[in-house]
């Protein structure tokens, strides 16, 4: 099997060497950069860097697409078009325009579509979501989710003014690139009808995009929710609440825990982990090459990664519109 990793960023290398390490023997590579190209083939001697998307392709049997937003579509299409199972960064793209015409080409060609939101190969959201379907705290009546960083403290020992993180025109910013707790809330919750938000720039981080998203959303299922996503705090944080008719259940990424409250018992129950961060980025490669292999369909395929992307479309029209927007 061979894999073409298309965008060698911070994410693209990891894809990169964990590929290497569930088996792939056969990467090639390409960076727009030719200083990322340079760097990549010292550091991955093992791996094809090729001087053109084109070439890094050519006979790829799946595609990785780590570049930033404004281009996953043109490459995604590229892929497709030369017969490549797709895995695409989140978000799927700057804006559903497009996404569905992608989406439509790999259906019509037999192609899987593996929209990255790690965060569903994390063990501790994994028993979330069964202690869910188990109605371990009957219906959820209302979900809250932080999920925030300092962007300052995103490229150690560099300037972030220079990424794409700080270009609204590269699809960086806050309500795109921090959608993993969009889709975490959207997968365990169920699907969101409804949005009211505030998507603007607060903080005197010097970009062009947002770096604040706070979204109050309705779910299909009545729930109440709250999405609160950052750039500028501090205190590095992710973790959630999901208020039951029985019970709590909370996860904090930092203590490595789900927690549960236990009405009945009143008492919490831990649950700790031991899992590292990477481990859910090699499972995201397994599920991608079982995919290849026609074993499994993914655990967020590239229309649960368009139903995202609508949500977030519906935020930003929401904070700019002032009012609640249907998704």
């Amino acid at each position: 099997m061979k894999l073409a990793v298309l965008g060698l960023g911070s994410i693209g290398r990891r894809h990169l060497g964990n590929f290497r390490t569930v088996g792939v023997e056969s990467l090639a590579a390409y960076d727009a950069a030719p200083a990322q190209r340079e760097a990549a083939a010292k550091d991955f001697p093992w791996a094809t860097i090729a001087a053109t998307a084109e070439a890094a392709l050519a006979g790829a049997d799946g595609a990785v697409i780590c570049t930033p937003p404004d281009s996953h579509l043109a490459l995604g299409r590229l892929a497709a078009e030369r017969g490549a199972h797709l895995m695409v960064e989140k978000p799927f793209a700057q804006s559903v325009d497009g996404v569905e015409d992608l989406l439509k080409l790999c259906d019509a060609k037999g192609l899987k579509v593996l929209t990255a939101y790690n965060w569903r190969y994390w063990p501790p959201m994994l028993l979330a979501e069964k202690l869910l379907k188990e109605g371990r705290i009957g219906a959820v009546r209302a979900a809250r989710t932080e999920y925030a960083y300092h962007l300052t403290t995103r490229y150690p020992g560099k300037d972030y003014r220079k990424f794409y993180m700080a270009d609204a025109k590269q699809g960086g910013g806050c309500v795109l690139d921090e959608s993993h707790a969009i889709d975490f809330m959207r997968w365990l919750c169920g699907e969101i009808t409804e949005v009211s938000a505030v998507v603007d720039r607060v903080s005197s981080l010097e970009i062009t995009t947002d770096d604040i998203a706070d979204l109050t959303v309705r779910f299909a299922s009545g729930t109440v929710g709250n999405i609160h996503m950052n750039l500028f705090a501090w205190n590095v944080h992710s973790h959630f609440e999901l208020m039951g008719e029985e019970g709590v259940i909370q996860w904090r990424r930092f203590e490595n825990e789900i927690r549960v409250f236990d009405p009945r018992a009143n008492r919490w129950e831990i649950y700790p982990f031991a899992c590292q961060l990477n481990d859910m980025y090699v499972e995201e490669a397994r599920q991608f090459l079982a995919c290849i292999r026609g074993e499994t369909t993914p655990a967020c395929d590239g229309w649960d990664g368009l139903k995202t992307m609508r949500v977030i479309d519906a935020a930003v029209k929401a904070s700019a519109e002032r009012r609640w927007v249907r998704v």
